[in-house]
């Protein structure tokens, strides 16, 4: 009889799903109407536009009313950045809430119209391949059909993956224009380019089909060679047999765009490659059929101001102001992190008829618009000028100022420092404007990874400032300018109380025992928390180590990295503490239960979510993000400022929580059962690939898994009887349900 009553009881919990929703903790929807203005008073016209390193911009129509819009992969994050043209300003406006339709991307992007029916289609990187995902939109809703994954090619004597690295930017178009798109590619040791002829409308009379064939595997005869970017011309690939004494440290990655340079109908060259800075322009002397490769130079697009940009440029051409010419945008698509000119990373080259030539406009194109202090940027709330309103501080791991090459391989160098928006809005309107880029003048001490944490350290009635650094120590900074403005610090300490986190400290300075002074709470590179007590006297400081897996917070994803980059953010809400902590794939996890609990395991509760269109979606806004949380505009809720790894910022206000879940009735998007279900729980998902999360219905985390299917299964024979919650992310959007485990 208790049996038959539980499952009475939890079925009927299951049907009444909308009066037992749960909800989530906190809600955000994205805002980006908040002004930030630079130091002369001008407004930025996307402040949170959220950074670029490493982009590459595409057209395509978002909003279907016949205008090509852009949409920027952004390689440092996989971040997708929607603008849509407006005719009626014709100028961009910044619309990220069409991220959400599009599936998820990684590595490299390339939006391209293959069936020619006039919607733009997504070349993107599989696994070792390509997948081509097919736009099938309808009804003024964008969607996406994935169609190929791998992409193949007829290789001699069957079907290969078509090889691609998850470094490279392919050159896709009708190389020998017969109507379909074809694509070329490295050979998977480098050295020679293949040409993979789309055989489409040979076959079949049209555009619609992606049927591929080795047609050349030395197209335009020439070779790159093995340890630098140098081409040679005219080689026939007579060398084309793999000497791995010789190769073995070949790097595979480059960009490629096919253009017709010089007007003669012919496919020319443009590439970039891995550690370099330049573009090789190789000119096209052959035929449509038989590519021949007669001359190349490193003056593109002239010789004035050619293509410089560490590392890898890689470039397109795109009518950005609607005037019939194209301009030229080019950004690094280097894959590596610490490489990249970020904050000067966006070129753009606009045709001048008068020289009759392509001249250089800017290298920040919607940089200079926007908040971009480098490579990583680490927002931190805190009053400085103590008006009452929280003013905004962003540091970074550091802002770009040189290369140079080390035993061959590129190095660059960069110096961490903090920019300072004072808060001039008023306590129901924020309003940050630019003070200064380098706040305490630290960036002449050329650290890296700066992350601030204010307080009265020592005592005397002045603001100072403790960083944390990129090898976990903690640096003082003692301010000695105790009249206020903008602060004198003395020579650093820069092993302030002999604290280290092994790596990548980032300190906050937040009363988390109530007792009235500033404890030292600090995230690291291992994804955990180390809290130092303030056992000091009053006005001093001193800090005692208590632990450090503060809370068993541990925000590393196992699966995918040994690391969690920690940046924790604890706050106040509703009179009870709360954490908020960014990891390194840029997730924001929460956690709660943490008053009267110093000593115990913290729950983490849902990751955060933004609101749109009344449905939840994941907020990841890249890698490596920071973030702080406050009630900037005096509603009474938190809102919420993330960085991230290509150093911009975005903006959510605070807003009521919504339910966590979505009836599977309605949505027809996730199927589990048997429900109830005694032992294994099969799991279908309208997805081609989707990450599932099982929760108590208290809201602990139990299980997690990334999966390359549609469907799924997990045993619940270790699960005590009971409802239970299943939680499927794809892409974006987050879909749950619940599923009863029955003895």
């Amino acid at each position: 009889m208790k049996r038959i009553a539980f499952f009475v009881t939890v079925f009927l919990l299951l049907f009444s799903a909308k009066a037992q929703d749960d909800y989530y903790h906190l809600g955000f929807s994205r805002d980006y109407s908040v002004n930030i203005s630079r130091e002369d008073g001008t407004l930025l016209k996307y402040p949170w536009i959220g950074g670029i390193n490493s982009i590459y911009f595409s057209t395509i129509d978002l909003n279907f009313d016949g205008h090509q819009d852009l949409i920027g992969f952004e390689k440092h994050g996989a971040r997708l950045i929607p603008l849509l043209w407006n005719p009626v300003t014709e100028e961009y406006d910044y619309a990220p809430e069409y991220v959400r339709f599009f599936p998820e991307l990684h590595d490299w992007a390339i939006f391209k119209d293959y069936n020619f029916d006039g919607k733009a289609d997504i070349f993107t990187y599989g696994l070792g391949s390509i997948r081509v995902f097919k736009q099938t939109s309808t009804n003024d809703t964008l969607r996406f059909e994935l169609v190929a994954d791998p992409l193949e090619s007829f290789y001699y004597n069957g079907l290969v993956n078509i090889f691609s690295s998850p470094d490279d930017y392919l050159a896709i178009a009708d190389i020998d224009q017969d109507g379909d798109l074809d694509i070329l590619n490295f050979w998977v040791l480098g050295k020679y380019v293949h040409w993979q002829r789309n055989m489409s409308m040979e076959l079949y009379g049209h555009a619609d089909s992606l049927n591929f064939v080795l047609e050349d595997e030395c197209w335009g005869e020439f070779n790159e060679a093995a340890d630098d970017n140098v081409i040679t011309l005219f080689s026939y690939c007579e060398l084309k047999d793999w000497d791995p004494m010789e190769d073995h440290d070949r790097h595979i990655g480059s960009s490629m765009k096919i253009i017709d340079y010089n007007a003669d109908g012919l496919p020319d060259l443009l590439i970039g490659d891995v550690d370099y800075p330049d573009l090789i322009l190789l000119i096209n002397g052959g035929t449509l059929d038989s590519a021949l490769m007669v001359s190349q130079t490193t003056d593109f697009p002239n010789a004035t101001d050619p293509i410089y940009l560490f590392s890898m440029p890689a470039v397109n051409y795109i009518d950005l102001d609607r005037d019939g010419v194209p301009e030229i945008l080019v950004s690094p698509s280097d894959p590596s992190l610490n490489k990249s000119q970020d904050h000067n990373s966006l070129w753009r080259y606009d045709y001048n008829p008068q020289s009759m030539q392509y001249e250089l406009t800017t290298t920040s194109w919607l940089q200079d618009e926007t908040v971009d202090v480098g490579s990583a940027a680490y927002p931190v709330l805190f009053d400085w000028d103590q008006d009452g309103l929280l003013d905004l501080f962003v540091s970074n791991f550091g802002s770009y100022d040189s290369s140079n090459y080390v035993y061959g391989v590129q190095k660059s160098y960069y110096a961490s420092q903090i920019h300072y928006y004072r808060n001039i809005g008023t306590t129901t309107t924020p309003h940050f404007q630019l003070v200064t880029d380098d706040f305490g003048n630290l960036r002449s001490y050329n650290l890296q990874s700066l992350y601030p944490a204010f307080g009265d350290i020592d005592g005397d009635g002045a603001i100072d400032l403790l960083c944390g650094a990129h090898d976990g120590k903690i640096i003082f900074f003692k301010n000695e300018n105790i009249g206020g403005g903008l602060p004198a610090y003395a020579p650093p300490a820069f092993n302030f109380g002999n604290i280290s986190v092994t790596s990548q400290s980032t300190p906050q300075l937040y009363d988390i025992d109530r007792d009235g002074d500033l404890d030292l709470l600090i995230g690291n590179r291992r994804g955990n928390i180390a809290y130092y007590r303030n056992v000091g006297s009053t006005g001093t400081a001193q800090f005692e180590l208590v632990t450090t897996t503060f809370g068993d917070v541990d925000v590393r994803n196992a699966e995918l990295s040994y690391f969690g980059y920690a940046a924790p953010c604890f706050f106040e809400y509703r009179d009870t503490k709360l954490l908020v902590c960014a990891n390194e794939q840029g997730e924001l996890l929460f956690y709660k239960d943490i008053d009267e609990n110093l000593d115990g395991t913290f729950t983490r509760d849902w990751n955060l979510v933004e609101t749109i269109d009344n449905d939840p979606y994941l907020i990841q806004e890249g890698i490596r993000c920071g973030v702080a949380i406050a009630d900037l505009d005096g509603d009474g809720v938190p809102d919420m400022i993330v960085g991230n790894w290509a150093g911009g910022l975005s903006y959510f206000k605070g807003s009521d929580p919504i339910q966590v879940s979505v009836p599977v009735v309605e949505e027809e998007i996730i199927r589990c059962y048997p429900n109830p279900t005694t032992d294994l729980l099969h799991i279908e998902v309208d997805a081609s690939s989707f990450q599932y999360q099982i929760y108590s219905i208290m809201g602990n985390l139990l299980a997690s898994a990334e999966v390359n299917d549609s469907t799924a299964h997990y045993s619940c024979s270790h699960l005590p009887a009971g409802l239970y919650i299943l939680k499927v992310v794809t892409g974006q959007k987050v879909y749950s349900t619940k599923f009863v485990v029955v003895e």
